[in-house]
């Protein structure tokens, strides 16, 4: 039965790399492949203390097993699905055991499996033996984290549909995010201090070490001292994990496929007003308290904020900390930029009632209820506990900016750059598996720096003459500004709501617009969603990772090599590189762009049938 559900996975793998999802599964192949090499150049460094070696690779070894753990919940369900076979006659053990071998083919799988050669190599520089007993406990390390990622996946879906999974799906996924764009300063952390000569704690050594991914390590360090009990016992235990795990699915694959959860809310009403925006006000505001796809796009952002300013602090860096309030307002924009799909269908309602206006301006509402408190909060709080005063007038200013702002963005991206989705009772149990907003939320991250922009410049003019009115004068145009922008892009979204609503309902509906591209055409829109994906994907690592941190960098003399290209030449050399970064980074989010502007173009010119169906070339 494997080897059927093998060339089903293959098959379905080969359909369905096209467009978007072609590119980032290159993209996320391509980073997989760079840290599978990263943990096997870590097995063969000489540091001052040998000890350190095994306790750093426990950690990498760590980071794997947590990314199998997040990576099912960041992508969405599995190729082959337990409930795909729901009604076949087949032993439930037998099909978990034809699911876990389709579950070794893939790219995430091989990329795995690469970077576990690193514990053959580690120990291959303890001698021949325990580079012999490597060999099947990596076998047994790699079967673990697939089984575990197994698991924990069909787990979660009992209580993804409930506001705590959101919540923790949100978590999750906010911390992913955080490692992935700021896990560099973990690095930074470990170089720039003495554990690499002085080793870890006794607390921290033995704790990495308890972890059944770093039982591999146990075991090769065990065969290089002579301890066989233990080099035995190490992989044993992981090979009885492993037949627990197998059981376990299976019997969680026989369980039949559950109802969605019902979440029940207070009868109490909101205190906000009456009339139709009043009404739809309390009716978003329940949305955002009950609906799990909400939770985690409010949950999201809060973490990440929290994240990224916090995560300096492994090197008692404390400048990032006063920024973790308009770090989260916005982050909140990327978030919740696509807010109308959310709601499917249910903007027939709105349309059929006439009020639109209402609908837009309760949404806004609704939104700066929901960010405003958490984002003062913070922006108080950090500020207070990094004792860094002068920031205060700096965040005053940019947070009203970044509020305002965003509860325009959002509303504007919601109408006029609408993704389809899956209506609200057709989501899968997993609140990620939503429509792809990859292009809009890059686009709005830097768009929503852009509010803030004369407030903080009036700031920096009065920080510059040291006029302290004109400075805290920053913070009532802020204020003015977020108003401005709200007001401004939530009238362009009424206007575009009323006039084109029946089309975005037809697009909801159906996933596609009401006028659709000519097959013809199916290629090269394929080909325009591969290129829109790899520009949104190399742009973002050119333009940050490799172009404004490392010149930032340069710029203030702070020497952190890491992974940033222009701070391993010299700074005569790194600045033009890193300018060459950004100015790569802005060229190819400006070709995603362009993709997507001329894709959206030729579906509204193409020729169709009256009812809006594709048109065959004769």
């Amino acid at each position: 039965m494997a080897g059927v559900l093998i060339r089903m996975k293959l098959s379905i793998i080969k359909n369905s790399m096209t467009g978007g999802r072609a590119a980032w599964m290159l993209v996320g192949a391509v980073f997989g492949l760079l840290f599978a090499a990263a943990t096997i150049w870590l097995s063969l460094v000489d540091l001052p203390n040998g000890d350190v070696l095994g306790d750093l690779l426990a950690g990498v070894f760590a980071m794997w097993t947590l990314g199998w753990l997040i990576g099912p919940l960041w992508g969405g369900s599995a190729v082959l699905r337990a409930d795909h076979f729901t009604l076949l006659p087949v032993p439930r053990r037998r099909l978990a055991v034809g699911l876990l071998g389709a579950a070794f083919v893939g790219i995430t799988t091989a990329v795995t499996a690469l970077g576990f050669l690193a514990l053959i190599t580690y120990a291959a520089r303890q001698g021949l033996v325990p580079a012999l007993l490597a060999v099947p406990v990596a076998a047994l390390q790699l079967i673990f984290v697939v089984l575990l990622s197994r698991v924990v996946y069909a787990l979660f879906g009992v209580v993804a549909a409930s506001r705590v999974g959101a919540a923790i799906t949100g978590v999750l996924f906010a911390a992913m995010l955080v490692l992935t764009q700021s896990g560099w300063m973990i690095v930074v952390a470990v170089m720039y201090s003495d554990i690499l000569e002085t080793g870890f704690s006794h607390t921290t050594t033995v704790t990495l070490r308890a972890i059944p991914s770093s039982w591999g390590v146990v075991a090769v360090d065990a065969a290089g001292r002579g301890d066989w009990p233990l080099a035995l016992a190490a992989p044993a235990g992981l090979a009885v994990l492993c037949v627990l795990l197998l059981l376990v699915w299976s019997v969680e694959l026989g369980n039949p496929r559950r109802a969605r959860v019902t979440i029940r809310g207070s009868a109490g009403r909101a205190p906000v007003g009456g009339g139709p925006t009043g009404a739809v006000v309390r009716k978003e505001l329940r949305t955002w308290w009950r609906d799990p796809l909400r939770t985690t796009t409010a949950v999201v952002p809060i973490v990440w904020a929290l994240g990224t300013v916090l995560l300096p602090l492994t090197f008692d860096a404390r400048l990032l900390l006063p920024w973790a309030g308009p770090a989260l307002a916005l982050f909140a924009i990327t978030s919740a930029c696509n807010l109308y799909s959310q709601d499917g269908t249910a903007l027939w309602q709105t349309m059929t009632t006439g009020t639109q206006r209402a609908d837009v301006r309760g949404r806004q509402w609704a939104y700066l209820l929901v960010f405003t408190p958490p984002a003062v909060v913070a922006s108080v709080a950090f500020v207070w506990w990094s004792g860094l005063t002068w920031t205060w007038p700096w965040v005053a200013a940019a947070v009203p900016a970044l509020l305002g702002g965003g509860a325009g963005l959002i509303i504007y991206s919601s109408v006029f750059g609408m993704v389809p989705g899956p209506d609200a009772h057709k989501r899968p149990s997993n609140p990620l598996e939503r429509a792809d907003t990859t292009g809009q939320s890059n686009v709005l991250f830097w768009v929503g720096l852009l509010p803030p922009a004369p407030a903080l410049a009036l700031v920096y003019l009065g920080t510059r003459f040291d006029q302290p009115w004109l400075t805290w004068a920053g913070v009532p145009v802020g204020v003015l500004t977020g108003i401005v922008v709200a007001w401004v892009l939530g009238g362009a979204a009424v206007r575009k709501l009323s006039a084109d609503g029946s089309d975005l309902l037809h697009t909801m509906r159906t996933g596609r617009p009401t006028v659709v591209r000519a097959a013809a055409d199916g290629e090269a829109a394929r080909k325009g969603g591969t290129v829109e994906g790899l520009s949104w994907g190399l742009g973002s690592i050119l333009l940050i990772p490799q172009g404004i941190i490392p010149l930032v960098f340069i710029l203030a003399d702070i020497q952190v090599k890491s992974w940033f290209l222009a701070m391993y030449v010299r700074p005569l050399y790194g600045v033009p590189i890193a300018v060459v970064s950004i100015l790569a980074g802005v060229a190819l989010y400006a070709r995603a762009i362009m993709t997507k502007v001329n894709n959206r173009a030729g579906r509204a010119g193409a020729p169709s049938s009256a009812d809006g169906r594709e048109l065959e070339p004769v």
